[in-house]
């Protein structure tokens, strides 16, 4: 399976980012994770990319662990988004 992984820019590869979100979100398939690892690791440069960032999301998740915002913050912010406002104008 082909990610799309390609080296046309002139700072490397131009696929790297998505690539990368892809790879940590997840909702990603273990096949998916698997083949985007493959290609990454075709790629020096790419592969020390994504090891930097597999680094610093862990060390975060370390920091923060699985702190959550105090129940009336998260009721607020789900309201926030949830609610449709608009404004007619005449």
């Amino acid at each position: 399976m082909s990610t799309g992984h390609t080296h046309t820019d002139a700072h490397g590869c131009n696929a790297t980012h998505q690539l990368l979100c892809e790879l940590f979100d997840a909702d990603t398939t273990p096949e998916r994770r698997e083949a985007i690892t493959r290609d990454l690791a075709s790629c020096p440069e790419c592969l020390a990319v994504a090891r930097s960032e597999r680094d610093v999301r862990s060390m975060v998740k370390d920091c923060c662990g699985p702190a959550k915002a105090p129940e009336p913050l998260r009721r607020r912010i789900i309201a926030s988004i949830t609610t449709v406002t608009y404004t007619e104008t005449y």
